[in-house]
């Protein structure tokens, strides 16, 4: 029986990944056992998960701190299950202090065994905002590491970390549409006539973890209810994901919010709105990707937030933001957000004729940077896995 390929993803945006990557696997190098811990985007493309990947939807420094019994114990859990199986191919994708200490704790046991299969991990450590020591780490721990951003490789590969650019999916699926007028997709005379009048499409982008929602939600709501009194006509959306869909309606009962899934018309919203306010993380990414203008914010608990400001460089934590070096979004962190500066900041997006229009050449700027010369993010992934993987046989 052919050995599985093992693959560990512990939160959304990673099983999205992931998936894409077994994908890519499946179609350069044919159909393979999965095995590991995943949710149902990697369960779709044949994963049989060993767990509840939500076990690692932890947030923040603190929070980790908090429950690293129960994380050292699963990833002991993990290590076993691999020793057991016996893959040809260990996978991690993001999580990545679990992921690090997952793969420190199997090379371990490898060698206590006298057995070894390479450990790839994806989506570097974001050295370059903070923590650059932790690239030692890695290099220790890895045998491969695949960057979704071109200038990673340079910190890793110095240290003999194979490292591959593998470009950044959202680059490649998406393709922002040139607004049809200065002032956007709606009608430039829909702002000179007066705000009473105009009627904007805001989305809420709240993150996708139960702390993110429960910290962040709340502002936002409050910020609609300010926006509300010089935008009574706004439209505001909220892409959800499915299983916090109860929880989200609660938080949002002060004000009409229409509240979508997430998985399925996230791309519709970003597409089509006047201005986003969204959690930090790889979904501010996606809205400039999709020529989204809008604002970034995050609130944390005091811990993970006091913690942050003495690691973290604030100028890098948003995406578009670091890759291009400069602001696409405004930033509001902890004590910063509030309503009414969140509400501040959508109003200058809304009030800005030329909002969309930059935002549509932020996008073709980011997704060159991001896509390169590559025809597809599939085979950049299949190109960077052929040290470890036979190809196809030729016909």
């Amino acid at each position: 029986m052919t050995a599985p390929i093992f693959i560990l993803a512990g939160e959304a945006s990673g099983d999205v990944l992931a998936s894409r990557m077994m994908r890519a696997v499946h179609q350069h190098y044919g159909q393979q056992q999965w095995i590991g811990l995943g949710g149902p985007h990697m369960a779709a493309e044949g994963l049989r998960s060993v767990g509840d990947m939500s076990r690692l939807s932890l947030i923040g420094v603190g929070a980790a701190i908090q429950h690293y019994r129960q994380l050292s114990a699963f990833a002991d859990e993990l290590v076993d299950l691999a020793l057991q199986q016996r893959p040809k191919l260990i996978l991690t994708v993001d999580a990545k202090g679990f992921s690090v200490r997952f793969a420190a704790r199997l090379r371990r046991q490898m060698q206590r065994h006298g057995w070894s299969a390479p450990i790839i991990h994806t989506v570097a450590p974001t050295v370059w905002a903070w923590g650059k020591w932790r690239r030692h780490k890695f290099a220790r721990a890895f045998d491969g590491l695949f960057c979704l951003f071109p200038f990673e490789p340079d910190y890793f590969a110095p240290l003999g970390l194979e490292s591959h650019f593998i470009g950044h999916p959202a680059a490649f699926d998406i393709q922002a549409q040139k607004p049809k007028s200065p002032s956007g997709s709606r009608s430039s005379g829909s702002r000179s006539s007066g705000t009473a009048s105009f009627a904007p499409r805001i989305a809420l982008l709240p993150g996708s973890r139960n702390s993110e929602i429960n910290q962040i939600l709340p502002v936002m709501v409050g910020a609609v209810g300010k926006l509300r009194r010089n935008f009574p006509n706004a439209v505001v959306t909220l892409p959800a994901v499915p299983k916090y869909h109860h929880m989200i309606s609660a938080l949002c009962a002060e004000q009409p919010i229409e509240i979508v899934d997430g998985d399925q018309h996230l791309a519709e919203v970003l597409a089509d709105c006047d201005a986003v306010i969204a959690a930090s993380g790889t979904v501010t990414l996606e809205a400039a990707l999709f020529g989204a203008p809008g604002v970034a914010c995050y609130k944390a608990s005091w811990l993970s937030a006091t913690l942050g400001r003495m690691i973290v460089d604030m100028q890098k934590v948003i995406l578009p933001n670091a890759i291009l070096g400069r602001e696409v979004y405004p930033f509001l962190f902890q004590e910063n957000l509030t309503a009414a500066h969140l509400a501040e900041a959508v109003s200058r997006t809304l009030n800005d004729p030329q909002a969309k229009m930059k935002a549509y050449h932020t996008a073709m700027e980011l997704r060159s940077c991001l896509v390169r010369e590559a025809d597809g993010f599939d085979q950049l992934v299949a190109a960077a896995l052929g040290n470890w993987l036979l190809p196809k046989a030729s016909a």
